[in-house]
């Protein structure tokens, strides 16, 4: 009892750290600060009645629930067996990767393929079931969550100074959910009221494998042993530098590697050849060539406008037909 105990105070500490002042941007990159709190019992209370005008709607206008989702899915040709299967498959595969991982006892270099591979094995996982993710977020069920949500956002993103609601309506708040201080609020937000973990990435046993054995950042990319950026072939050996876009790149001297100098670093293609921006080979391009075999320069725009002007210009007016008053000689 004195452990549960223990651990429902350690939760609750975390997530009063969560709540409180927040700043972030506005649409024109100010600074903006609210406060975010977790909803009381009556700001629930308030908003099931957004939740119970929507849920209405959105049964009336011919959504899905969500216990038919899947049998919709089957029906448009979006879930089927074999995808079913698979789903299964995936999860067991990352059931036993991890075990492996947490159970230790093999050479580091297989146990950082296993990590790589559970990545993999995860990543498939979550593109198989995205599609049922958004699918989900339309079923009536899901409709009338979110304008639940949106309720509460009017509700405990409050001004800076906790005088009031920082949107003065739910209106002004759909007028201003993209701006990014709006959209990280309501993401701090919805970490309070569904108790997401804010470091769910940490937890992942592929994670802290490869962060505690420096094969990768503390951003979870992939790293060398000289602790540089890297991305792996299909192969998962072959190593390339990459650089924080995820684009291959090159350094003209070592020092610029070891020092990992962008004013030393170039794009280079798979091939280590030098490219542009657009991915270009540097060089790859001549010139096209008159009747002579002279180079012909690229005109501008400027050039092109003027040429047609001119060529305007030139061209004879035509004569209209004589009108009955005048003579025609």
């Amino acid at each position: 009892m004195l452990i549960r105990k223990k651990e429902k105070k350690m939760a609750k500490e975390e997530q009063d750290k969560r709540e409180g002042l927040f700043t972030g941007q506005d649409a024109d990159g100010n600074d903006v600060t609210v406060y975010v709190k977790k909803p009381t019992v009556k700001e629930y209370r308030d908003s099931q009645i957004s939740y119970n005008k929507a849920f209405r709607s959105a049964l009336d206008s011919g959504a899905v629930l969500k216990k038919k989702l899947n049998e919709y899915m089957r029906d448009q040709g979006l879930w089927d067996d074999e995808k079913e299967s698979e789903e299964q498959k995936l999860v067991d595969q990352m059931m036993s990767l991890e075990k492996v991982l947490k159970s230790g006892g093999i050479p580091l270099k297989d146990a950082r393929k296993t990590a790589l591979d559970l990545r993999k094995v995860r990543g498939r996982f979550r593109s198989l079931v995205a599609e049922r993710t958004v699918l989900d977020a339309n079923t009536v069920e899901g409709q009338a969550d979110n304008a639940r949500f949106n309720a509460l956002v009017s509700l405990c993103i409050l001004k800076e100074n906790q005088s009031g609601p920082f949107f003065a309506t739910q209106e002004d708040y759909d007028k201003r959910a993209a701006e990014p201080f709006a959209a990280e609020a309501a993401s701090k937000l919805a970490g309070l009221i569904y108790e997401l973990d804010p470091n769910y990435d940490d937890t992942l046993e592929e994670n802290k494998f490869l962060s505690t054995y420096n094969f990768a950042n503390e951003n979870y990319e992939l790293i060398n042993t000289d602790g540089h950026r890297i991305a792996l072939d299909e192969d998962g050996v072959t190593e390339r530098l990459i650089n924080e876009d995820g684009r291959y790149i090159a350094y003209k001297t070592d020092e610029g590697y070891k020092n990992q100098d962008p004013e030393q670093a170039y794009f280079v293609n798979i091939d280590g050849e030098e490219v542009d921006e657009e991915g270009t080979v540097a060089g790859a391009f001549s010139p096209f060539l008159d009747d002579s075999g002279k180079p012909v320069d690229v005109p501008s725009k400027e050039e092109a406008s003027e040429e047609e002007v001119e060529e305007v210009a030139e061209k004879p007016k035509k004569r209209g037909r004589p009108k009955k008053t005048e003579e025609i000689t």
